[in-house]
Formats: structure tokens, C-alpha cells, sequence
């Protein structure tokens, strides 16, 4: 509930406007009692992911590193006394789905915030409401910089994006690859068209152009004929403006055709390697989250210990799952410097006081501040090698 208190101007006399006056901070403060998914003891947020659709092979690992830092802020005991409760919907990655279940959130669970919500297309769909309802809209995991684009004192960005991770990858294949004729595979929506147009960005600094433009839409599997296009063109270098499933499919597809050419994408996920297998060795990818590599810390150590006595299962996707993670102790790093007195202003003003914010899982560090509300610019740069990401360059800035 975004919480506005209407000024009083007297009118002369001086009993009525004590009056007034009085009744102003009453509502107020009944208002401030009311805050929506704030109670005396909780903290009600929501996530909107991916658990069966396309990308639920982000989505679930996504799910589990938020649950996985939401129980240990609460053993600890919660936000400034407050423990966490996450409601998590699944929107199967289709954007009608995502609005229902945004509104269910909003209106009927009362969150206090959404927060880690994937798809640029979702997210673009159901923004509108969040604002309007005055309902923060947290670190969601999208390709697009609509996460803190145009400034708004309730949306606060985190994962860069595939527009500044396309805009990496284009410059690092320009400048360490050597390479000049490209062509881009995009998704037919708000996530491939940023993609797009951020490499036609990065590319118009160094005077080229795409050599071969081809397109998909949400949800397809076959990629031949736009593969074929792209081998036709003789391009030397495929920008993926994908995600995960496609990003595999691509690399198939170019296998099946015998066509040996460098792809780029804008996710470093287990899964692209899990669906790919040996057509995905050699690709290259962006990521915020390039892993421990083979000297893992300590806490970082301990947060895979945890996450198997948890799940009972491996934690393969450290990308995902560190999202999810680091989305809510983000989270939990704003609204403790809010205090106790939590409504959306307080929150807001406690998340533009963060600095410096870093968890064990290894990414760039996330600061904000008044109208500063973007993530960090700052990208690694992976290859699948032997059946695993390695990083092979960064931090760049693109």
C-alpha cells in the first residue's frame, strides 16, 4: 500500500485546524499500521518464476536460492524482528498467466513487494499494476533495463540484463575474438528485441552493422531454417538474443548442419550445458555470476553444504541459485536499513542507502542510491569447457 497523507491548510480557526491536524496523524498513523504484507512479525513477498514452462530450468533453481536465504535471515532471527514469508506463483514464462498470478499476490496474498520475477514479457505486463498498487518491484530477472528504466522510487534493478550482457559479448568478440561479420538469433519479444537492439548499439561504435538478422518465436524448438540463414550469410559469429532452452537449440541445430561458428549467449546456466551436451563445447556466454571457479570460499562452501542437506540434491546451477539468493538478502539489506518503521518510502530510502553489497556467491558489487536504482555494469565472460562453465575474462565493463 503506497501511504500518502493529504496536508491540511486552517481556515481561520484555530480549534478546527487543531482538529484537522489531529485527524491527519490519526489516519496517518492508522495507515502506517496497515502497510500492506507488514505485520508486527512478517514480511509477506511474492516471486513470479518459471517452475514448468521454458525456462523452469532457471526458474526452480531461481525458487530454491530465495528459499534457501529466506530461511537463513529467519533462523537468524528475521529483519529487524521481522521473519519473511515468500509466496512464490508459477507463470509457466507466459505473460497472461504472469498477470493473474501478480494480481493474486497484489490483491489477494497483500506482499509487500514482488521480488526476483522472471521474463522481460511478464514483467513489462504486469509492472503497470505494481506501481499503480504502490508494491515495490524488486531485482525481477529480466533481459531489458525496464528493472530500474525509466527511474522510479519503487523498482531497483539487479541482474544486468541481456541487453548490457548482449552489449558484452558483442564487444568481447569484436575485441578478443577478432570477429567482424555478425549475426544475431532473437526471441520475437520484449527480451530478444532488447537484445537486438543493444548489439545494433554496440556494433554501431565499432562502424559494423549485422551482417544477418533472424528471429523466433516465444516458445519455438526448431531452429533450422533461421540456422540455415545465418550459415547462408557466412556470418563468423552468432549473437544469441535467447535464453536457456533456445540458447541449446541453437547450438544443435548448428552441429546438425556441420557448421562450426562461434555463438555468444547471454546466460551462463548449467542447463544450456545439461540440454546441449557436446554441441554446446566452446560456447561463450555472459554472466554476472561467474562461480568460485576451483577455490571456493568458505561461506560459499557452506551454502552448497546447506543447499544439498536442503534439497537433497547437488546445487548445479550456482547462476540461478545465487540470483535467487543474493535477490533476497538484497532485499533484507534495504529494509533493515529502513528500520523498523517499514512502508514503501522507509524501503525505499533504505535500499538507495546500500553500498558495496556482496554475497558469497561471486558477482560484481551492488550499490544505489537517490535516482540510481541500476545494478552493476560490470560482466564475466564463461565458456563451456569440458562439460562446465569456465570463466575466461572479467570483470568488463561494456
Amino acid at each position: 500500500m503506497k501511504i500518502k497523507v493529504n496536508g491540511w491548510k486552517a481556515s481561520g480557526i484555530a480549534a478546527m485546524g487543531r482538529c484537522l491536524v489531529a485527524a491527519a496523524l490519526m489516519t496517518a498513523g492508522a495507515a502506517q499500521a496497515q502497510v500492506q504484507g507488514v505485520t508486527n512479525t512478517e514480511i509477506v513477498l511474492g516471486a513470479v518464476l518459471d517452475l514448468s514452462g521454458p525456462v523452469a530450468s532457471a526458474g526452480t533453481p531461481e525458487r530454491d536460492g530465495m528459499i534457501l536465504a529466506v530461511e537463513e535471515i529467519n533462523a537468524a532471527g528475521g529483519v529487524n524482528g521481522r521473519k519473511i514469508r515468500l509466496l512464490v506463483e508459477d507463470a509457466a514464462y507466459d505473460p497472461k498467466r504472469g498477470v493473474l498470478v501478480t494480481q493474486k499476490l497484489i490483491s489477494e496474498d497483500k506482499v509487500f513487494a514482488t521480488i526476483g520475477s522472471f521474463g522481460s514479457a511478464i514483467v513489462q505486463a504486469t509492472m503497470p499494476m505494481s506501481i499503480e498498487r504502490g508494491v515495490p518491484l524488486l531485482f525481477p530477472m529480466v533481459g531489458t533495463d525496464i528493472a530500474h528504466l525509466p527511474y522510479h522510487p519503487l523498482k531497483f534493478g539487479l541482474f544486468t540484463g541481456s541487453t548490457a550482457q548482449t552489449r558484452a559479448g558483442v564487444k568481447y568478440a569484436y575485441d578478443k575474438l577478432g570477429k567482424r561479420r555478425f549475426g544475431i538469433l532473437y526471441q520475437d519479444d520484449e527480451t530478444g528485441l532488447g537484445a537486438l537492439r543493444s548489439a545494433e548499439e554496440q556494433l554501431k561504435v565499432f562502424g559494423l552493422k549485422f551482417i544477418e538478422t533472424t528471429s523466433y518465436k516465444r516458445g519455438d524448438t526448431n531452429f533450422s531454417a533461421q540456422i540455415a540463414r545465418l550459415k547462408a550469410a557466412n556470418v563468423d559469429v552468432v549473437i544469441l538474443g535467447t535464453i536457456v532452452r533456445e540458447a541449446a537449440g541453437a547450438a544443435i541445430e548448428a552441429k546438425a548442419q556441420n557448421w562450426q561458428v562461434d555463438m555468444v549467449s547471454p546466460w551462463a546456466t548449467t542447463a544450456i550445458i545439461t540440454l546441449g551436451g557436446a554441441a554446446v563445447e566452446g560456447l561463450y556466454a555472459t554472466t554476472q555470476f561467474p562461480g568460485p571457479g576451483d577455490n571456493p570460499s568458505a561461506p560459499y562452501k557452506a551454502i552448497v553444504d546447506r543447499f544439498t542437506a536442503r534439497f537433497g540434491r547437488p546445487m548445479t546451477d550456482q547462476g540461478s541459485t545465487g540470483y535467487g539468493y543474493t535477490a533476497i538478502m538484497l532485499f533484507a539489506e534495504g529494509a533493515t536499513k529502513a528500520g523498523r518503521d517499514l512502508t514503501t518510502q522507509t524501503f525505499s530510502r533504505g535500499m538507495e542507502q546500500v553500498r558495496n553489497f556482496k554475497t558469497a556467491f561471486e558477482m560484481p558489487s551492488i550499490s544505489y542510491g537517490p535516482n540510481q536504482h541500476g545494478s552493476s555494469n560490470e560482466i564475466f565472460v564463461m565458456q563451456a569447457k569440458g562439460g562446465k562453465w569456465v570463466k575466461i575474462d572479467g570483470p568488463l565493463s561494456y
